[in-house]
């Protein structure tokens, strides 16, 4: 007779990047902690995890995906462990037992629940992927259910997608959003090949040249756009979101964090706090000025997100004569130049702080990167004219 514990396990991706399983711990309610693993003996918080209900079944040591939710979790290990220990107590009585088991999930409804669970943690982008990912994978290969799906068929669907002309690297980036619907889905790692390699290439960011010119030809409001993005590295969503409660003017600092009323989350769920230089602080007075009885500080003129600050930025740069004329955006039927992109004053304003020595550990505390490798992305070596500077300032002999 069998009646070993039904256990709730967390699967989480660990520092160096590879996949582990610890006991999900339980609080002083009795609940267990969501987002936090036993690892050697001491509970420690994980980011990005999936629980698993871990039972035995004629002795076979058997894993169940249950999603990110650690409530829905316990409810299914209770659920498995009534059922095996009624199971085993049965079978000690002589008696045949024919359980009823729930209807196995499709490959196409755990696609639905991978997206909801990404939705109901508010990972727009990423149910965005996923509904892409999933329904391409799902006309490919024509399977119904996750134990049929195969190596071979993981490798043809990187295939189509390098038959439509896709980049090396996007192929990647699908090939990692599929694999953690897989998983999700209760996929072992067997079935995986190695992700599709790309060349990495150098974060672009803006020369001097550049950004005086973008400067000149804004008005105020694009001024203060483009001073955010490149003097406090704020990402998109977070210019669009950010909130006048959000600056604090005494100290000259302002604060990065969700807005549950705007439906907005930060990117690995961590606040942060940026200094604001004085000349942009000087700016954000002006505006705030001008919008007393608003909320937003980017906001439009009814006082909600402005959801285009990206197209104004193309807009403005095309009509300066700044278009780099060599791009596919440049030759389409907008004008509108690839190389100008929020997020690029972004990497201008991490690449910035590094060449000026700021410490790797500030830097990626004011990028609001979850791990060091992605600001050692931003140390790019010197080019161009501060190069040669140096290059001539340099003795090369006795």
């Amino acid at each position: 007779m069998d009646t070993r514990t039904a256990t709730v396990i967390i699967r989480f991706r660990a520092p160096d990047g590879t996949w582990k399983r610890a006991t999900a711990p339980h609080g002083a309610d009795g609940r267990i902690k969501p987002g936090f693993a036993r690892v050697n003996g001491k509970v420690q918080e994980v980011r990005q995890y999936q629980y698993q209900v871990r039972y035995y079944e004629q002795r076979k040591l058997r894993y169940e995906a249950v999603g990110t939710n650690a409530a829905d979790a316990e409810d299914r290990r209770r659920i498995i462990q009534m059922q095996t220990s009624a199971k085993a107590v049965a079978e000690a009585a002589g008696l045949r037992v024919e359980p009823i088991e729930e209807k196995e999930r499709t490959l196409s409804q755990s696609a639905q629940a991978y997206i909801r669970d990404a939705r109901g943690r508010r990972a727009n982008e990423a149910a965005l992927q996923a509904e892409a990912v999933t329904s391409e994978f799902l006309r490919l290969i024509k399977k119904s259910h996750i134990d049929q799906v195969k190596r071979e068929d993981i490798l043809r669907y990187h295939d189509s997608l390098r038959t439509r002309g896709l980049s090396d690297r996007t192929i990647a980036n699908k090939h990692a959003r599929l694999k953690s619907w897989l998983r999700f889905a209760g996929a072992e790692d067997t079935i995986f090949p190695p992700a599709p390699k790309y060349e990495k290439k150098l974060p672009t960011v803006y020369t001097a040249e550049q950004l005086t010119s973008i400067l000149n030809a804004a008005d105020p409001y694009m001024r203060l756009v483009i001073g955010l993005a490149l003097k406090c590295g704020l990402r998109d969503q977070e210019l669009v979101f950010l909130e006048w409660s959000d600056i604090n003017e005494h100290d000259k600092v302002l604060r990065v964090q969700g807005k549950e009323q705007w439906g907005f989350k930060v990117k690995d769920s961590e606040q942060r706090e940026l200094p604001i230089p004085d000349d942009l602080l000087k700016e954000l007075k002006a505006r705030k000025a001008k919008c007393k009885k608003h909320r937003l500080v980017l906001g439009t003129a009814t006082d909600q997100p402005n959801t285009k600050l990206l197209r104004t930025l193309k807009k403005l740069a095309k009509h300066a004569g700044l278009n780099c004329q060599r791009c596919a955006g440049c030759s389409g039927r907008l004008k509108e130049c690839r190389e100008w992109t929020l997020h690029r004053f972004r990497r201008t304003f991490g690449t910035t702080l590094l060449r000026a020595g700021v410490d790797l550990r500030t830097v990626q505390s004011l990028m609001g990167h979850e791990d060091l490798d992605s600001t050692l992305r931003y140390l790019r070596p010197a080019t161009g004219t501060q190069l040669r500077t140096r290059i001539n300032s340099m003795r090369w002999g006795a």
